[in-house]
């Protein structure tokens, strides 16, 4: 009412100078628009703070507003954060601060206003605290909001305490209630507030107010401009009454209602001033025209009314207008993005909002007005003639979205995406431009293709086939080697499902198997391929694959799909195959040798005494008769045990650089002689000569032929091939060679074929189809071949034949030359022979063999024996001519170690070297290990008168 009543008052003395011609300033309209942007706490209540709208309200807003209407600014609140409220100040974010307590500190940095309250804080406790008083909060846990008054005032004090930072006064008290802290510093006003609203009856204020502050408005300092405006508004505001009805509003539950005495005076004073003043006016005017009362008071009347309506018209206008700019400006300035306004014609820009400032780095004067040749970079797209031509596009209502790279004023290019559209107004057609710094998505867009790349680089070299799919089991992605395996492109498996793409089914079963994609997804664990899977291609190739797959996870650990690794094994499975072959071979070898070693020696017994004594029968009787067929029953026996030697692992042979044709020729004239088949060969006429071991090699030669022969019984064809064969190094096969030059053999011949269920089996020792085989003669030969460091592989059709292909080391050096035939050697009778050996059978043989020959005999059991019988006789009157030795004795000196010690006393000594192993390496090369001759277990009548007539000559 007292503002009301001043009003009238005022109206009252304006009406009462114009009538007396008195002339009043007049500089109300003429003042420049001002606009600041308000910073605040967005939770402290009731002081500032967002209602639950998100819109800003509080004591602090309403007397801003106040403040802002009365002096006509253009206002924009924002409210965040206390902390960030003041970094926002300090760093020109905001202009004013609505409301900050005022300190000695904070005036270091900070102008203050007037004071719009004055407020006083209080320490908060729990209930059963044993704090009372500010004072014994000492070494105490104080939760106080972070840079509040409360925060610089605990900072600031000698005595220790543990401060507890909250964000707002709400998380202060509620982290009281928690337990989290042994007192609160706030303000009292605001905690008893805050306390009935959230209910927190368990919390209370101790002790005398503390900290009585004034509450101002908070300015950057030196900016007195702003703090003129801010003072001149609060008195005009706290004149009009109109600080009280806010005051009132938001405290007065927390103040007595009424006037005080000072305060009474005070309107008073304000509203009786004035009212003196008027009455003398009125009477100096009343008595020097109290004449033309009656008829100018008619007359000021209606101007009265007219000169009340034209102001408050124009006072509404004004603040209308004030409010829609501040709208605008608001809404202009408040987007992240920067908007721009182009003049439709020039490009040129008209005005920018303060992000679009801030992201090219100008003032306002240096934008306006600049075309897009300042604004963008000039490299490639974003020149300025470029944009033009988009530009005039969208002024002429074609809306435009573009990315360019913009120039700042330090010269800096980024990138920003910028869409554009045409604005019509009253006085001008303007372009719309809003750009969004995309400088970081570009990046990550850069790094991300990047990192594909990547990826299609390193798919693109695993040696591996990968497939990737989703979460629904259909192809995403496969490399170049699935592609090859699969035989599906990756444009053709893209969205099939795995299972078209990735079939898999048993190799021994022929049953499809289980699809590794579902499984994976049911699991989520990385699983493999069961052993003998087999890929079928999309053309019907069957290749053996070793696989596995794994999930696909996100950054959550969610399944996003499945990708599946897998390789050719088809090579490999072959090569293993082999190599466990090889490994049976070796181990029945093993004890193939002792067997035919053993065997040898009963052999040559029996040899032995049927050959001497088929020498002492007469030629024509049938003793001699019965004799001759023991003695091709002792040969049939001694070339099983041949084969056994051959194919055990004491078989190695004496490789020779000999022709490969040669050796075939003649084993196939052996074995064919007689036959119903025909034999057609096709050597190449460069062929290479092969290192070999000749009689082995004949021997594979013979065993194929017969194979073939007996597969024939009615006749037919064997066809045998040899050509040179190079491998090279860089391929990948599945021969398990070591070199790169081989003579390949081919011999093929037209019988019923293999069956499929036992063609693997074909090299297997005493494995055999025949009821006379003994199953020997397909293993020696594998053993031969493999001995010979080469390979050995059969092909077979039911119905059409079978194939056996032999790879044999070609030899770079030349054939050699053929050796003179040597005279035969004939007997004399004369001489002492030693015998060692550790069969008393043999010995026993060997004894009556050259006694019938007419040499004398010493016989010895091991080598121990037989060296000290030698070092007896030698240099006496009976010395040992020649020395017959075992190679190998169970359990004593052999024969090759009794050698060298009686060539140590003796190196004229004459020592001849047997064993049942003759293919051994001592064997096939005696020479190099001291010996001049060697004969093979079991020998003959005659085999034995040769050796002893060569190494007495000798």
């Amino acid at each position: 009412m007292l503002g009301s009543c001043f009003r009238i008052c005022v109206v009252g003395f304006v009406i009462a100078v114009m009538s007396t011609g008195v002339l009043l300033p007049g500089d109300g309209w003429g003042k420049e628009t001002v606009y600041l942007v308000f910073g605040g706490d967005n939770s402290y209540p009731p002081y500032e703070y967002l209602d639950e709208h998100g819109t800003p309200t509080g004591f602090d807003v309403d007397i801003t507003r106040a403040v802002a209407r009365e002096m006509g600014i253009l206002t924009s609140l924002r409210l965040m954060p206390w902390n960030e409220a003041r970094s926002a100040l300090k760093a020109g974010e905001v202009d004013v601060l609505m409301g900050m307590f005022k300190s000695p500190e904070r005036q270091r940095n900070f102008a203050f206003s007037m004071p719009h309250n004055v407020a006083s804080y209080a320490v908060f406790v729990p209930e059963g605290s044993p704090v009372g008083s500010l004072e014994e909060i000492r070494g105490r846990r104080v939760i106080v909001q972070d840079g509040d008054i409360g925060h610089d005032y605990l900072l600031q004090q000698a005595e220790p305490v543990q401060i507890v930072l909250r964000e707002n006064m709400h998380e202060v008290l509620k982290s009281l209630a928690a337990g989290e802290g042994d007192a609160a510093l706030l303000s009292r006003v605001q905690g008893l507030m805050i306390l009935k609203a959230e209910g927190l009856d368990t919390i209370k204020p101790v002790g005398p107010p503390v900290l009585q502050q004034d509450y101002c408005f908070a300015v950057r300092k030196g900016d007195h401009r702003v703090l003129s405006l801010l003072n001149e508004g609060l008195s005009l505001i706290k004149a009009s009454g109109r600080y009280d009805e806010i005051h009132d509003k938001w405290f007065g539950a927390y103040r007595s209602e009424g006037f005080s005495g000072l305060e009474l005076l005070a309107h008073m004073a304000m509203v009786g001033g004035p009212l003196v003043a008027v009455a003398l006016l009125f009477l100096l005017w009343s008595w020097s025209l109290k004449r033309k009362v009656a008829r100018r008071t008619e007359e000021l009347s209606k101007a009265n009314d007219i000169l009340s309506r034209q102001i408050d018209e124009r006072l509404q206008a004004e603040r209308a207008f004030r409010e829609s700019e501040r709208r605008y400006r608001e809404i202009f300035n408040t987007p992240n993005d920067a908007i721009l306004l182009h003049d439709a014609g020039t490009g040129g820009v008209v005005d920018i909002n303060r992000p679009g400032l801030a992201m090219l780095g100008y003032s306002r004067d240096e934008i306006l007005g600049a075309g897009f040749d300042t604004l963008l970079s000039g490299q490639g797209d974003s020149t300025g003639e470029k944009a033009m031509v988009l530009f005039q596009k969208v002024a002429k209502g074609f809306p435009q979205v573009a990315q360019w790279e913009g120039r700042r004023k330090d010269g800096s290019v980024f990138w920003v995406e910028v869409s554009l559209k045409v604005a019509r107004f009253t006085d001008q057609d303007c372009v719309v431009s809003v750009g969004r710094d995309i400088s970081a998505r570009k990046e990550a867009e850069e790094k991300l293709s990047q990192e594909k790349e990547r990826l299609a680089v390193t798919l693109r070299s695993i040696g591996d086939g990968v497939i990737t799919s989703d979460v629904s089991g259909r192809v995403v992605l496969m490399n170049k080697i699935a592609e090859k395996l699969t035989g599906w492109t990756q444009a053709e498996a893209a969205g099939k499902p795995m299972a078209d793409v990735f079939r898999i089914i048993n190799e021994k079963t022929r049953k499809p198997c289980e699809n590794p994609v579902e499984k994976v997804l049911a699991t989520g664990n990385i699983i493999t391929l069961a052993n003998h899977t087999a890929l079928i291609a999309k053309d019907g190739t069957e290749r053996c694959i070793a696989d596995s797959g794994a999930p696909i996870m996100d950054r959550t650990s969610a399944i996003v799909g499945v990708v599946l690794v897998f390789r050719d094994v088809t090579d490999e499975n072959r090569m293993e195959e082999e190599l466990l072959k090889a490994r049976k071979l070796e181990s029945v070898g093993v004890l193939a040798g002792g067997i035919a070693h053993d065997f040898n020696n009963i052999l040559t017994a029996v040899l032995g005494g049927v050959s001497l004594a088929r020498t002492r029968s007469l030629e024509n009787s049938e003793v001699h008769r019965l004799l001759t067929d023991v003695l091709k029953a002792c040969e049939r026996a001694k070339d099983l045990t041949q084969q056994l030697l051959t194919f055990s692992k004491g078989g190695a042979p004496v490789i020779r650089v000999a022709s490969v044709v040669d050796v075939v020729r003649e084993s196939a004239g052996f074995v064919l002689r007689g036959s119903r088949v025909r034999c057609e060969t096709r050597f190449a006429e460069d062929l290479w000569p092969a290192e070999i071991d000749s009689g082995q090699i004949s021997q594979v030669a013979q065993n194929l032929i017969l194979n073939a022969v007996q597969a024939m019984p009615r006749g037919g064809v064997i066809t045998i091939t040899a050509e040179n064969h190079f491998i090279d190094a860089t391929r990948v096969g599945y021969l398990p060679l070591k070199g790169d030059r081989y003579v390949k053999l081919t011999f093929c011949d037209e019988g019923p074929g293999i069956p499929e269920e036992i063609v693997d089996r074909v090299f297997d020792p005493f494995f055999t189809t025949k009821k006379t085989g003994s199953g020997l003669g397909l293993a020696t030969t594998h053993s031969i071949v493999y001995k010979h460091d080469g390979h050995i592989r059969v092909t077979s059709t039911p119905g059409r034949g079978t194939c056996f292909t032999l790879y044999l080391p070609a030899s770079e050096e030349p054939l050699p030359e053929p050796l003179e035939v040597q005279p035969e050697l004939r007997v004399q009778g004369q001489g002492r022979i030693l015998v060692m050996d550790d069969e008393e059978m043999v010995r026993d043989v060997v004894e009556g063999l050259l006694l019938s020959m007419g040499y004398e005999v010493l016989l010895t059991a091991s080598g121990d024996e037989a060296v000290a019988v030698y070092r007896e006789r030698h240099g006496g009157p009976e010395p040992v001519d020649v020395v017959i030795t075992d190679l190998t004795v169970a359990g004593a000196m052999g024969g090759l170690e009794a050698a060298g010690l009686i060539r140590q006393w003796d190196p004229d000594a004459r020592v001849v070297v047997s064993s049942g192993y003759s293919n051994d390496p001592v064997m096939a090369d005696y020479k190099a290990h001291g010996f001049c001759a060697a004969i093979v277990k079991p020998y003959t009548h005659a085999d034995l008168m040769a050796v002893v007539a060569g190494a007495m000559e000798g």
